[in-house]
């Protein structure tokens, strides 16, 4: 009933100050920062109302632009952009330079959180170019701060993290310069300043300035800024081997998470959750956040392909058009009899070169399916004889001779360890290695290497390489987002140190580069 009258009570006021921008501002900044927050329908609802009775077009691409803000929250990207592209169109048509560079700079972020760089950098000059023509000092420097520190997001995505800095300290100076209230501007540089600090490996600086972040940002202590600054206090306590802190941290940004619809901060703080319950071994709750993040990502890469979808289906309605006026010409060159038959020869040769090579294509992806398969059935025997108690000696037989001694328990605790470990895809840290497995398999470096020898049938590295192919390859499968994907992202989140190594990897365990296996995979499913 509160927010019933919360939200007639703030329409009253729009209607009533429609064209007051003081008035506006007001509900324009309590809507995203604080109703938001706690209200996400609501929220929404005062943005439509605020579009419908607003007058003149700098009102009307604001409240389209608080409708994308709020959709940007959500993970819903193709309303978050579609909303930005709207208010774009209307306030080109003035002269209001201050609002045409954020809309630009928005979709410039909004891109880029896509991995659409050449869009996003498009976007981006395209905001620079306007600010220049804004007249008045403060809020062309204002403009050019939020357009720095955009650069600087670009750079912390890219990994330059000491050009990250670089970057946010320009857009600090900018900030200064425009005299504007530099409380949450200043929170969010100090933020990403703790950010690439913890990326660069010193945890005083990193702790530095979030404690500073955290100091401005105290008329929003619920919002989605704190959320990240308690997430960045808790990677740091982590890595300095700090539980306690960090478990505190970890408590209090989960608190704010649960409470919004920011599906990216939920995501971040999953991640930073699952890191704790590893360390802890606590296998129920990594399992739980497991499972919670898989349902944020899914819906977060589900959104993402349907606007990048959409965007190619565009792209491909254009490009049939042009076809098809390059097709009449082509039909007069076709005549040509010798060229037909050439055209046909050649097809012919390619089809079936290539009806070859697609079926090559399926019989790696039938054996990858039935590798998995396999380990999966290992995994339920292992799971069957645990639970009937049945007797040991008939794993100790099938083992080969060694110097190693264990006994037949403890090689079966290890075992189930492993299961354990493959269904947790903890496989994907790139820091895993022998010895932090042997810790959470509650053994020693030397069993675990007998037993992966002896069961898996590898060393420790093609053990883990060949987890982490499987892994992307499902991924491929399943998210179709993630073909679209640069190998370098999908390097990283296979957990490999470089894009080379990846790649090597990859065609070692499939017999096919990632490249070319992406495309085949497009081909199969659309055949």
């Amino acid at each position: 009933m509160k927010k019933i009258v919360f939200f007639f009570a703030i329409l009253s006021y729009a209607v009533s100050f429609s064209q007051d921008l003081q008035a506006f501002n007001k509900i324009y900044y309590k809507t995203y920062v604080e109703t938001s927050q706690t209200d996400f329908k609501a929220a929404t609802k005062v943005a439509d109302s605020l579009y419908a009775i607003s007058e003149t077009p700098l009102l009307q691409a604001r409240s389209l632009m608080l409708s994308a803000s709020l959709y940007k929250q959500s993970g819903e990207v193709k309303k978050s952009v579609d909303y930005a592209l709207r208010a774009g169109e209307i306030i080109q048509q003035t002269d209001n330079y201050n609002w045409q560079a954020k809309v630009y700079g928005f979709l410039a972020t909004e891109y880029r959180r896509l991995k659409l760089y050449d869009s996003s950098k498009l976007y981006l000059e395209k905001a620079f170019a306007v600010s220049k023509n804004i007249e008045d000092p403060k809020s062309s420097n204002n403009v050019k701060g939020l357009m720095q520190q955009e650069r600087a997001y670009y750079e912390i995505e890219k990994k330059n993290y000491k050009k990250a800095i670089v970057e946010i300290n320009t857009s600090q100076e900018f900030f200064k310069l425009s005299g504007a209230n530099l409380d949450f501007f200043t929170a969010n540089n100090e933020q990403l300043l703790g950010l690439s600090y913890y990326h660069l490996k010193d945890p005083k600086q990193a702790l530095k300035h979030y404690n500073s972040a955290l100091s401005f940002s105290k008329n929003d202590a619920g919002g989605f800024l704190v959320g990240l600054i308690y997430n960045g206090f808790a990677e740091v306590y982590l890595d300095e081997k700090d539980l306690k802190n960090a478990k505190k941290y970890l408590d209090l940004a989960e608190n704010i998470s649960k409470k919004s619809s920011y599906l990216e901060l939920k995501n971040e703080i999953y991640t930073t959750s699952q890191r704790y319950y590893a360390a802890t071994n606590d296998l129920e709750n990594l399992v739980s956040v497991k499972k919670q993040q898989d349902s944020v990502v899914e819906k977060l890469a589900t959104e993402s392909t349907a606007f990048i979808d959409q965007s190619f289906t565009s792209m491909q309605k254009d490009n049939k058009r042009v076809e098809e006026k390059s097709s009449n010409k082509n039909v007069i060159l076709a005549l040509g009899g010798l060229f037909i038959i050439l055209g046909g020869i050649y097809f012919l040769i390619y089809r079936r070169k290539h009806k070859r090579n697609l079926e090559h294509f399926r019989e790696i992806l039938k054996n990858i399916e039935e590798k998995a398969a396999l380990s999966k059935q290992r995994n339920f025997d292992l799971t069957e004889i645990d639970q009937e108690n049945s007797k040991v000696e008939d794993i100790q037989s099938q083992k080969p001779e060694s110097s190693v001694s264990m006994t037949a328990e403890t090689e079966q605790k290890i075992l189930l360890k492993l299961k354990e470990f493959e269904e947790s895809e903890l496989f994907t840290e790139n820091t895993v290695s022998l010895a932090t497995l042997a810790t959470y398999c509650e053994s020693n470096s030397k069993y675990l290497s007998y037993i992966i020898n002896s069961y898996k049938k590898q060393d420790f590295n093609n053990y883990i390489n060949e987890l982490r192919i499987t892994y992307i390859v499902k991924k491929l499968q399943n998210f179709p987002l993630y073909r679209k994907y640069k190998i370098a992202v999908l390097s990283e989140e296979a957990g490999f140190s470089s894009q080379n190594k990846f790649a090597t990897i990859f065609k070692k365990v499939t017999t096919i580069s990632p490249s070319v296996f992406i495309k085949y995979l497009q081909e199969n499913e659309d055949a």
